[in-house]
């Protein structure tokens, strides 16, 4: 019988998927980050995001620095929920780091 912690440490990483185009145009990327973490993104991620999507078995969320603060988490509610789908605009906001799944 396998322990939880074998399990988690066996599920597939989150994976972010943006381009710097709106309707996933430009410059793309793709950033890796393990399953159940809260990773601080690129600088590509943090500047020039427009578009975004999960490329990978997860949905995520991206925060804002405040938000980055200690470990992930909405205190300043400027979060955004990630799926599949993705946003193809995603205006001027700035995150920061990611985290998940959701």
């Amino acid at each position: 019988m396998l322990s939880l912690c074998a399990l988690v440490r066996g599920q597939a990483p989150m994976e972010v998927y943006g381009c710097s185009g709106r309707g996933f145009t430009g410059e793309c990327q793709t950033f890796t980050c393990p399953f159940n973490g809260c990773c601080e993104m690129p600088s590509f991620f943090q500047t020039s995001l427009v578009s975004v999507r999960s490329a990978g078995s997860y949905n995520f969320r991206l925060f804002t620095a405040a938000g980055c603060q200690y470990d992930c988490n909405d205190n300043d509610h400027g979060s955004l929920e990630v799926d599949g789908q993705g946003w193809s605009n995603i205006g001027a906001a700035a995150y920061a780091c990611v985290d998940g799944p959701y």
